[in-house]
């Protein structure tokens, strides 16, 4: 296959215009995913604070994010070692307020962890439960968000 395409220059030209097609596309999701994901973030600070001035959601949505792209050099394991208090701080509120709200309004939640209720999941719905049960997990932590979509890489892998 390789040789058949270095034999035609239409080949290679239609090849590099798809492989550059691609490149763009995940540079746009690396660079539109995060804003998208900081701006939402801090557009949370609107709501709780009805006296913010005009504009101070977009100025502080876009100081987190030059920090962050500053950043973006030091690579995936500094940049991580960064977030994980963040990132500790969200799951165990996750975990106190998702706790709060079974004790207050149905401890007979419970139920659902046993391992009956899993194995029929499974049964009735197969591979698709297993994709489903990563996209819930994905949603409700935000981590996704805050590691893959930010496109940190150390700078051997972007000469690579």
């Amino acid at each position: 296959m390789k040789r058949f395409i270095e034999k035609h220059k239409k080949l290679r030209t239609a090849l590099l215009l798809v492989v550059l097609m691609g490149a763009g596309m995940v540079i746009g999701d690396g660079v539109v995913t995060p804003a998208m994901s900081v701006l939402s973030s801090v557009s949370g600070l609107e709501a709780a604070q009805k006296r913010l001035p005009n504009g101070a959601v977009q100025f502080i949505s876009c100081v987190i994010l030059v920090g962050l792209f500053a950043l973006q050099h030091c690579g995936t394991h500094k940049v991580g070692f960064l977030f994980a208090p963040v990132v500790l701080v969200w799951l165990i509120s996750i975990f106190a307020i998702g706790l709060y709200n079974i004790i207050k309004w149905n401890p007979k939640v419970v139920f659902a962890l046993s391992p009956h209720y899993i194995v029929k999941f499974f049964k009735q719905t197969g591979k698709d439960g297993w994709i489903s049960l990563g996209g819930v997990l994905l949603s409700i932590t935000g981590t996704e968000a805050m590691f893959a979509d930010l496109g940190h890489f150390s700078a051997s892998s972007i000469r690579v």
